[in-house]
Formats: C-alpha cells, sequence, structure tokens
C-alpha cells in the first residue's frame, strides 16, 4: 500500500506513521475558521473542525432513504478537508466486526504485527467503560475546554449553542460487542436498496451505542466518529460496486424502490443552498458558508454523480466510472 494512493482501507492495516499523519490532519482542522463572527446573525467563525457537528447536530439526516447518501457526503467532505491539510491522506475506516480495543493482527510498524487499540492517548483518545472526556491529543488541540465560557452545549435546545464556541467536554465509553460478519455478508447480499439501508443503519445504531460519543446529535464532536462512518460508506460502496449489479452506479437505478423518494430528488442540505429544517424539531435554521452573505451552494440531489460514485476502499477496486 501507498501513502497518496487515495484509497481508504482498514485503520489497523496502515503504517502507524500514517494513522499519525491523519491524527495530526484532524487536530489541525480546528484551527482554520470560516468567515464571519459568532454574533452574526447567522454565526460565522467556525472552525473547520466544529462545522461539522453544526451541519450534523442541525440536519439530522436519520431514519430515512437519505441516510447512507447524506452521510457520504459528509464523509467525503471531510476527507476533501484533511487533503488540504496534507494531500496524501485518506480516511481510512474502522472496521466494526473487530473490537477497537484490541485489533489482532494488525500494523505495528517495522513489519511488526500484533493487538492494537485505537483507544491511546497517541491516536484516539479515551477507550474505556467509563463515560469521560476523550483526554489527550484532543483537549490540548482544543476540541473542548471545561472553563469555556460561553460554551457548546450538548442540548439541542439550550440557548448556549453557537457553533462557534467549544463544547466544555466530548465525552466518550466503549463498552459492547462488534458486529458479526454474518451482518455485513446480509448487508451486501440484499438485493434492494430499501432492505439494504435498512440493516446498514440498524449496524449503525448499534455500532453508536459500542463506541458512545455523548449521544447521536453531538457525536461529530469525537474523530472516531469519521472512522465509524468512513465504515458505513464502505459498506454502502461493496453493495455498489457487486459485479453482478452494474445498475447500483446509475443515478436513477441505484435506490431501487425507493428511487421516487422526494426526499431523494431533492437537493442535498445545507451544502445546496444553506438552509435545512431539523427533521425532529421542525426548526429552520441557516449554515455558511452555503448562505448568505458567502452565498457558495450549489444545489444539488442525492443522484448527483458525486454522491452516486464512491470512493476507493480496498474492500471495493474494481474500477469506477
Amino acid at each position: 500500500m501507498a501513502l497518496g494512493d487515495g484509497i481508504r482501507r482498514n485503520i489497523a492495516s496502515v503504517d502507524p506513521g500514517e494513522r499519525n499523519l491523519l491524527r495530526d490532519a484532524f487536530l489541525k482542522m480546528n484551527a482554520p475558521k470560516w468567515d464571519g463572527t459568532r454574533n452574526d446573525t447567522v454565526p460565522g467563525g467556525v472552525t473547520w473542525w466544529f462545522k461539522q457537528d453544526e451541519i450534523h447536530k442541525i440536519t439530522h439526516v436519520h431514519g430515512g432513504a437519505e441516510f447512507l447518501p447524506w452521510h457520504r457526503e459528509v464523509v467525503n467532505r471531510c476527507e476533501d478537508q484533511l487533503r488540504v491539510i496534507d494531500p496524501r491522506l485518506s480516511l481510512h475506516y474502522w472496521d466494526w466486526t473487530e473490537d477497537p480495543r484490541s485489533i489482532p493482527n494488525a500494523n505495528l510498524g517495522n513489519g511488526l504485527t500484533g493487538p492494537l487499540s485505537l483507544f491511546t492517548p497517541d491516536f484516539m483518545g479515551h477507550g474505556g467503560a467509563d463515560l469521560k472526556p476523550i483526554g489527550h491529543p484532543w483537549d490540548a488541540a482544543g476540541y473542548y475546554d471545561p472553563q469555556a465560557i460561553p460554551f457548546r452545549s450538548d442540548n439541542s435546545f439550550d440557548p448556549n449553542n453557537n457553533p462557534a464556541d467549544k463544547p466544555q467536554a466530548v465525552r466518550r465509553q466503549v463498552n459492547g460487542s462488534p458486529v458479526s460478519q454474518n451482518r455485513d455478508d446480509d448487508v451486501v447480499a440484499a438485493e434492494d436498496y430499501a432492505d439494504m439501508t435498512a440493516l446498514l443503519e440498524d449496524s449503525h445504531n448499534e455500532m453508536h451505542g459500542f463506541v458512545n460519543m455523548g449521544g447521536q446529535h453531538i457525536s461529530f464532536r469525537d474523530p472516531f466518529v469519521f472512522l465509524l462512518h468512513s465504515n458505513v460508506d464502505r459498506l454502502f460502496a461493496l453493495w455498489q460496486t457487486q459485479p453482478s449489479h452494474p445498475k447500483r452506479l446509475v443515478p436513477d437505478h441505484v435506490y431501487g424502490t425507493l428511487g421516487a423518494d422526494p426526499e431523494l430528488n431533492g437537493n442535498v442540505e445545507p451544502w445546496s443552498s444553506g438552509r435545512t429544517v431539523n427533521e425532529v424539531t421542525g426548526q429552520e435554521h441557516f449554515i455558511r458558508p452555503w448562505c448568505e452573505p458567502e452565498r457558495l451552494g450549489i444545489p444539488k440531489t442525492y443522484k448527483d454523480p458525486s454522491i452516486i460514485t464512491p470512493r476507493r476502499y480496498d474492500t471495493n477496486l474494481a474500477p469506477l466510472p
């Protein structure tokens, strides 16, 4: 395997040096900021890192046909920003059939293999059974500040929810068991998108319980969420690239019996216009820079080729259009 070849791999299989580069790029994402200030009508001054939390917390795309393609867009955009920091990087995945606290036969560097924990102070931070702050190296990089005033609350209805503010803590606990390989196999073997996405979202939900990142609405403050969601996208990609089903790479066919779903034929937000309506609360929100004043939104639907065509994984290396 070659650093910079654009392939997303099992995070345990890459060289420790590459894992460190990925960690360092995540840390650096909390420094650059989008335009504006926290006191603007639509808050600005949000770091690249916490912009993802702002988007996920407000938009809340779960439990529907657009769950997989919407999260593909989030993962792809995160990878693009990581590559601004270091063009050699890919957003690797956690294979959730393996316990992230002790992954067997992992790449330990210098030709050595053995058990690997992803939860160390040198990589993902805290991974114990108690819900605690994720600790080093994320605290030093300002992912949270116990003394932050004002601070970004965990409660969606709390007025302290300016996305330019740091949370006082980013907590995690790991307590449970991996997904069985049979369940991943069932995802890939599903005949229709509707069945596949239901099975895959069920596993996703369970793994958010196994690696608890403080709850669904705030999980995108935790860097581990991207290793989890890269794996969600990997399985979606693996389902799409089965040689016997070429139409799964065709926009008008990939969604099967759900192809006429109005959500899938609507714009992908907030990147199309910057306006979102929370599916749970019904509240309207605007997110920069896709809304005013920058107006960088470019309308596209869930059938856009940039969403339908998966990025490259070590488990789906067949040529893609």
